[in-house]
């Protein structure tokens, strides 16, 4: 099998198993040694009737599944049956039991390497069909001037045949799956009679399916947490199916958080430890008749430590927020996972990142970054609909593709409230941005190479500033930036600052949104904005903003429409309304994130930045950009019917 354009390691982290690893372990038996060791039990015996015929049933399943080619040769059991023999001394009629048994298990394991062989024959012909087809539809589009309609066509029909070829894989897998577990269960079985026999089937163990019982193997070492994303990536692909498989079942809580391994296994090891942080306590509760809340007002009383009891509430937190993004059951229900978990990080206010699609095989990306007072602690992976509007949206904005994978990103730790001091400083944005850029950049690594990446970052509020440090200080890699609310770029001085990858920064920063205006610079026209929003009751503190605005016409930035409907003066709640449903925001952000940031301008959404103050023809050096034409534009023109018309799933 020659395949050019199809991953096979891909395909074994889409179906969550690898076909060939499993026909390969059955491979490695050896019936034919089975067998002649079980004939020359038959004939040492006194055999009865009853066990000639079974022995000849058993003889002829594995004459007709056996596969001589592979040159297999009878092994010398004159010392194994001599010894069985001597300490069977007056039971011999015994004996041809124990070949009975071990001829089934020859037989067994001829018919199960026989049925393995078939399927993964049947599965790289189909592949390679497959393969050469996805080679015929990428070289017509190389070399054929076709029109938009016909090469979205040719784009649906590759998306079409790389989801047979996993359709395929799984099926394959399931089959190969249904075999070995056949085998091994007989396996068990015949097993268990022998040693009731009287015979130590360690010489059997010895020639059967690795797999079939598994047997223990040495841990496997899970490389640290700073390890690069490729390493780690080669590390897994090193492994075999049986150490995957032992890894997940196992699912060390590290395991979950690893850049470099898929998203399908991050899922699977996440949900794992969170259903056992949460099981550790419910389960106590119900042994000793009590309800979880009393469990957690006095943990010590039954054996539990300050730890279990965090680790309890951010895991209802992180189930929560699964559920609120996968909503109600029915053909619209999202596809969710849980691709980043740790609910004691941050001295316990907890790390999370929950996906709504699988980010390792869309075409469109969109992280999104909270600001100041997120936290799983604080409940934010179930209390906003950020996610969820930017998912539904997008979706609705490309029907035809369902292209775009949305990752609701609290992976780090950012200020608790706006009372809090270091919501004026930008250490936390600088912490959280190595984090961030850590998780982006890995992102590109489990990507599935047959499909074109597109990554957009969204922070908002003081995840801006934590975004445009990823990208300054942390090297992050992505295509585009948006940066809602934000309070000041930090490293960022301009948008060249963010080394992107043929994207913009986009900048949403609505005239009402008292946030937006603070991250300035310093001189008189700051210190009069913030002594006019704590006139109005805004905690704005005297030391706030954190670096230039990126709002503002000499950034570099790409500014779009944010206004808030209704709203014609500062608004402390102007600050939380970005992506509200039919917003100008929202309907900016889906653009650019589902690829498509070219309707900015026919959709009419693009808006001029912020201005400083002119003498004549000339900028007065020094001064911030406060004059915003935003603020200027009149209300009835910000209307909430921007949306897209909701996608329906057939």
């Amino acid at each position: 099998m020659q395949l050019r354009y199809i991953s096979i390691p891909l395909l074994i982290g889409e179906t969550g198993g690898d076909p060939w690893a499993i026909n390969q372990s059955l491979q490695a038996g050896r019936p034919a040694q089975i067998s002649d060791l079980a004939a020359a039990f038959h004939a040492a015996g006194r055999c009865t009737a009853e066990s000639n015929a079974a022995f000849e049933e058993a003889r002829s399943r594995f004459e007709a599944s056996w596969n001589r080619e592979n040159g297999e040769h009878p092994i010398n059991d004159s010392a194994e049956v001599q010894r069985v023999t001597k300490s069977l001394t007056a039971q011999s009629v015994r004996l041809p039991k124990i070949g009975v048994d071990l001829e089934g298990i020859a037989a067994a394991l001829a018919e199960a390497q026989r049925g393995a062989g078939t399927q993964v024959a049947a599965l790289e012909a189909e592949l390679q069909q497959i393969d050469d087809e996805i080679g015929q539809a990428l070289q017509l589009e190389k070399t054929v001037a076709l029109t938009a309609a016909e090469r979205s066509a040719v784009d649906a029909l590759i998306d079409a045949l790389e989801q047979q070829a996993i359709d395929d894989t799984r099926t394959a897998l399931d089959r190969l799956q249904s075999i070995r577990n056949g085998y091994s269960d007989y396996l068990q079985r015949a097993l268990n009679n022998l040693r009731a026999d009287g015979y130590d089937p360690a010489a059997v163990q010895g020639l059967d399916a690795p797999q079939s019982p598994a047997k223990p193997e040495d841990p496997v070492q899970i490389p640290p947490p700073d390890t690069k994303s490729e390493d780690v990536k080669r590390w897994w692909d090193s492994l075999s199916q049986q150490q995957k498989d032992q890894l997940v079942a196992q699912h060390p809580p590290e395991l979950g958080n690893l850049n470099g391994i898929n998203a399908i296994v991050r899922d699977k090891v996440n949900q794992a430890v969170m259903t056992d942080d949460i099981d550790r306590i419910e389960n106590i509760a119900s042994q000793h008749g009590v309800s979880a809340a009393d469990v957690l007002e006095n943990p010590g009383r039954y054996g539990l430590s300050a730890s279990d009891v965090t680790r309890y509430q951010n895991a209802t937190k992180a189930r929560d927020g699964l559920n609120y993004d996968k909503g109600p059951e029915g053909p619209n229900q999202r596809p969710v996972m849980l691709w980043a978990y740790d609910p004691l990080a941050f001295n316990g206010w907890g790390r999370a990142a929950i996906a709504i699609g699988n980010p390792d095989y869309v075409r469109n990306t969109a992280v999104i970054v909270p600001g100041t007072g997120s936290s799983v602690a604080q409940g934010w992976m179930s209390g906003h609909q950020d996610a969820i509007n930017l998912y539904d949206q997008s979706l609705a904005a490309d029907p035809e593709h369902h292209y775009t994978s949305v990752i609701a990103w609290m992976g780090y730790e950012a200020p608790h409230g706006f009372s809090e001091l270091r919501v004026s400083e930008p250490g936390r944005a600088r912490a959280g941005g190595d984090l961030l850029a850590a998780d982006v950049n890995g992102l590109w690594v489990t990507h599935n190479s047959l499909t074109p990446q597109h990554v957009t970052v969204i922070g908002h509020s003081y995840g801006s500033t934590t975004v445009a440090d990823a990208f300054a200080h942390g090297n992050m890699h992505a295509n585009d930036a948006i940066l809602i609310g934000c309070p000041g770029t930090d490293l960022a001085r301009s948008a060249a600052d963010f080394h992107l990858d043929g994207g913009h920064v986009y900048v949403g920063a609505a005239a009402t949104d008292p946030v937006s205006w603070i991250g300035q610079g310093s001189g008189m026209p700051e210190e009069w904005l913030k002594f006019r929003l704590r006139e109005r009751g805004l905690p704005i503190p005297w030391d706030a903003g954190l670096g230039r605005d990126p709002a503002g016409d000499g950034y570099g930035s790409i500014r779009f429409h944010a206004e808030v409907t209704g709203s014609a003066d500062m608004d402390r709640h102007d600050h939380s309304h970005y992506y509200d449903m039919g917003s100008e925001a929202l309907r900016a952000m889906t653009d650019i994130a589902s690829g498509h940031s070219d309707r900015l301008a026919t959709d009419g959404l693009l808006a001029d930045g912020r201005r400083q103050p002119h003498i004549g023809p000339f900028r007065i050096p020094g001064i911030p950009a406060y004059n915003d034409p935003e603020r200027d534009r009149p209300r009835d023109t910000i209307r909430d019917n921007h949306a897209y018309p909701a996608y329906e799933r057939p």
